[in-house]
């Protein structure tokens, strides 16, 4: 996927956006990630249905009434979203979505786009650093499966507007995104640091009966 997909021209051209997730700016725009919030806790309340199921039939085998049994329930579900969904929408409309560098091609500028609003502008000089952290998982010897990677990336401002890792879409290139950010904010002086962490996937373990899952040896074998 190429660097273009996160870092990209704004919609009226004369930024560029560092483009962690779409949407936010305005409060229209909050009031549609606080609704997406109340829908994704209800999907989720929806996935513990079968726990909920098996919940009555428990409590209708040692003597409640069916319906007071999904009564109950039902009460404890719908407490269970109003009383989250205040803290998800908080979250969400505080969180950054992207950032804008103008002009476009030399910034001198930058701010934050939250949720339900825009920070004011910051001089560029305040940016310390853009801070890229891959993660590689390697497959172990003889492991069919490819590596795995995951980007995230931090923006170090003078006051700690934001700070914290936003992860980016699998299949960005950690390289290319890195020479995209130092050409854009290079002849601004600001660094952009990029930190690989490595590490080999774990080997699943040998089932009892000694052979290895789609195996090709026992790992009790002693050869004869």
């Amino acid at each position: 996927m190429p660097a273009d997909e996160v870092l990209r021209r704004g919609r009226d051209g004369t930024t560029t956006d560092l483009v962690f997730e779409s949407g936010g700016g305005s409060w229209p725009a909050g009031a549609i990630l606080v609704l997406r919030m109340l829908g994704v806790l209800i999907a989720v309340g929806l996935a513990f249905l079968p726990v909920g199921i098996l919940v009555v039939a428990v409590a209708v085998i040692v003597g409640a009434t069916f319906v007071g049994a999904v009564t109950v329930c039902g009460v404890l579900w719908v407490s269970a979203v109003l009383l989250l969904w205040p803290f998800g929408a908080v979250a969400e409309l505080r969180s950054v979505r992207r950032v804008q560098f103008t002009p476009a091609r030399a910034p001198t500028e930058l701010r934050f786009v939250r949720g339900a609003r825009v920070d004011a502008w910051l001089p560029i000089s305040d940016l310390r650093r853009v801070q890229l952290d891959e993660a590689v998982e390697e497959p172990y010897e003889g492991d069919p499966a490819p590596a795995v990677r995951s980007l995230t990336i931090t923006v170090v401002t003078l006051g700690g507007d934001d700070g914290r890792p936003h992860g980016v879409p699998k299949g960005i290139e950690a390289g290319a995104l890195r020479r995209s950010l130092e050409e854009l904010l290079g002849p601004a002086g600001v660094p952009v640091v990029r930190r690989t962490e490595r590490r080999v996937r774990r080997k699943p373990p040998v089932p009892s009966g000694g052979w290895a899952y789609g195996g090709s040896g026992s790992a009790n074998s002693g050869g004869g």
